[in-house]
C-alpha cells in the first residue's frame, strides 16, 4: 500500500489566513495603543493646540481653534468647579470630538478601576442609589455609560408637556411619574456656531445657562461659575471646530480639491433660517437643495482603491442633494395623512 502526503495548498492557505489574522490583530493593537497614548498625552499636556489630530475608527479627525491654542491651566473648561472632581473636559474630550465614546470610557474605567471623575453615581450610574463599593458593582452600575456612553438626566415633565406619564417600566427601579430618567450621550462641545438649539431638547436658552446648570448638576456644587469662568467656558466652546480630515479608504478629505477640513468651518456662512425650504429664510433667498458640495470636485474614477472610495463619496453627496422620496406624518412638517416629496437636504438644509 502506498501513501501520498496531503497536498500543500491547504496548509499554505491556512498559514496565510493565520498571517492575515495576526496582521489584523497587530493593526488593532497598534491603533488601540495609539489611542491610549493620545489620551495619556492629553491628560499631561497643559496646552490645547490650535490644530490637533486624533485617531478614530474611520481614520483621522482634527480639532481646530482659529484664535490659537489654549492654556488649559488658565481656562475654566479644564478646571474642577464642583465637588466631585469633574471638569467640562471630563465629558467633552478632545479625543472623542468633544463628547465621549464607549471605547475610551472603558479605557478610563479600566485604568482607574471606576474611580475616574466620569464615574459618579449621581448621573453616571443607571440609578443614583446603585451600589459602587466594588469593581464588579461599579461595572454593573455604570453599564449604560460603559456600553453606550449614556449619562442619566433626571427631569420632571414640564408644566406644558404634551404628554402624561401614566405607567413606567424601569429595569433599574429609579423612575417616578414626577421625575423621569433620561439617558443621553453628552453633546459635542464643538461646531456650536451651527447649533440652532442647546441640549437635546433645546431647553437651555444660552451656552451661559448651560454651563451654569452643568456645573451645578453634573459637578455637584452649590456655587455656579463666576462671570470670568463662564466667559472662558463659552469662548472656548464657541471657538472650537472639529471635522474628519482623513478616511481610511478615501485618504485625505482635502485632497483633489475636497472640502474635508475643520479649518474651513469658521468661514462657513450660517444663521438660523439659512436656506430654509419653506420660505422662512430671513434674507428672502430661495431654497437651494444642493447643500452638500464639499466633494463636487471628486471625479467618478475606477482607478485606485482611494479613487474609487472618493467616487463613492461623491455619489453619496449627489444622492443626498437630489434623490427624491416621499414622506408623510412628520410632526410639524407634513401631517393629517398628507404627503410631501423631499430630498435629504429638505430637512438637513444648512450648507
Amino acid at each position: 500500500m502506498s501513501f501520498s502526503p496531503p497536498p500543500k495548498a491547504p496548509r499554505i492557505r491556512a498559514r496565510r489566513a493565520i498571517e492575515r489574522i495576526v496582521l489584523t490583530i497587530t493593526i488593532m493593537t497598534v491603533t488601540l495603543a495609539a489611542s491610549i497614548g493620545s489620551i495619556a498625552a492629553e491628560a499631561k499636556s497643559s496646552i490645547q493646540p490650535q490644530f490637533e489630530k486624533q485617531n478614530d475608527p474611520s481614520g483621522i479627525f482634527a480639532n481646530y481653534q482659529p484664535a490659537g491654542s489654549t492654556d488649559k491651566t488658565a481656562n475654566a473648561f479644564f478646571e474642577s468647579l464642583g465637588t466631585n472632581g469633574r471638569q467640562c473636559v471630563t465629558c467633552h474630550a478632545p479625543t472623542d470630538g468633544w463628547s465621549i465614546t464607549p471605547p475610551h470610557i472603558k479605557q478610563r474605567f479600566a485604568s482607574s478601576h471606576g474611580a475616574d471623575p466620569l464615574f459618579r453615581p449621581f448621573d453616571g450610574a443607571t440609578c443614583p442609589d446603585a451600589g459602587v463599593s466594588t469593581i464588579a458593582a461599579r461595572r454593573k452600575a455604570y453599564a449604560l455609560l460603559l456600553s453606550k456612553g449614556l449619562i442619566r438626566i433626571g427631569i420632571a415633565p414640564p408644566a406644558n408637556a404634551e404628554f402624561t406619564a401614566i405607567s413606567i417600566s424601569d429595569p433599574y427601579n429609579c423612575q417616578s411619574a414626577d421625575l423621569l430618567s433620561l439617558y443621553r450621550r453628552p453633546l459635542p462641545a464643538a461646531n456650536l456656531k451651527f447649533s440652532s438649539a442647546i441640549m437635546w431638547d433645546g431647553r437651555e436658552p444660552s451656552l451661559e445657562t448651560q454651563a451654569i446648570n452643568a456645573t451645578l448638576i453634573h459637578a455637584e456644587t452649590q456655587t455656579p461659575p463666576n462671570p470670568a469662568q463662564l466667559a472662558q467656558i463659552v469662548d472656548f466652546e464657541s471657538g472650537m471646530f472639529t471635522a474628519q480630515i482623513q478616511d481610511r479608504k478615501a485618504g485625505l478629505l482635502a485632497a483633489h480639491d475636497g472640502g474635508g477640513t475643520p479649518t474651513s468651518l469658521p468661514q462657513q456662512d450660517f444663521f438660523v433660517g439659512i436656506n430654509d425650504p419653506f420660505g422662512n429664510n430671513p434674507t428672502g433667498h430661495p431654497f437651494d437643495p444642493k447643500v452638500f458640495e464639499l466633494y463636487s470636485a471628486w471625479p467618478g474614477s475606477r482607478g485606485s482603491a482611494p479613487a474609487r472610495a472618493r467616487a463613492s463619496i461623491a455619489r453619496g453627496q449627489e444622492i443626498f442633494n437630489t434623490r427624491p422620496f416621499v414622506i408623510t406624518n412628520v410632526a410639524g412638517l407634513v401631517e393629517n395623512g398628507d404627503k410631501l416629496t423631499v430630498t435629504c437636504s429638505t430637512c438637513h438644509d444648512a450648507p
